[in-house]
């Protein structure tokens, strides 16, 4: 699918991973980060070290976010992300308007999934800007 959504001319495309509120295939994660054409796992669960070390080398972002549930193991994907150098994104994953994120919320999320002030600031300025830049922007 994303293949096929590249070659429809998606610029972006969002790979859903094995977030433990949600019933989504063994392997979504594994899968994901091996394509070439996904540039985002999403809510990733219990990331792994060698998913996580995939998606360093194939140049693939990994979720933090904000929303309820998929948040339960930030934790986990930030500490083994860090491990493997791979570069986080900081997501709502808004499904509506209570989602959203009022005013520090990015950080705040960051700082709770234990990564550092400096971590945070990266992610949210420079690691936006090489992904846009990423996707042609």
């Amino acid at each position: 699918m994303a293949k096929y959504a590249k070659e429809k001319g998606a610029r972006l495309v969002i790979a859903h991973g094995e977030s433990i509120v949600e019933k989504v295939e063994k392997g979504t994660n594994l899968k994901a980060v091996n394509s070439r054409y996904v540039d985002i796992l999403a809510h990733p669960g219990f990331l792994t070290h060698e998913e996580a070390a995939i998606a360093a080398e194939n140049d693939i972002y990994i979720e933090l976010t904000k929303r309820a549930g998929h948040c339960l193991t930030n934790g986990i994907v930030a500490k083994t992300g860090m491990n493997a150098d791979v570069e986080f994104l900081i997501n709502s994953d808004a499904h509506s308007a209570d989602d959203l994120y009022c005013e520090n919320w990015q950080e705040k999320i960051a700082l709770a999934a234990g990564l550092t002030k400096e971590q945070a600031e990266r992610i949210l300025e420079i690691n936006s800007k090489n992904f846009l830049k990423k996707l042609g922007y």
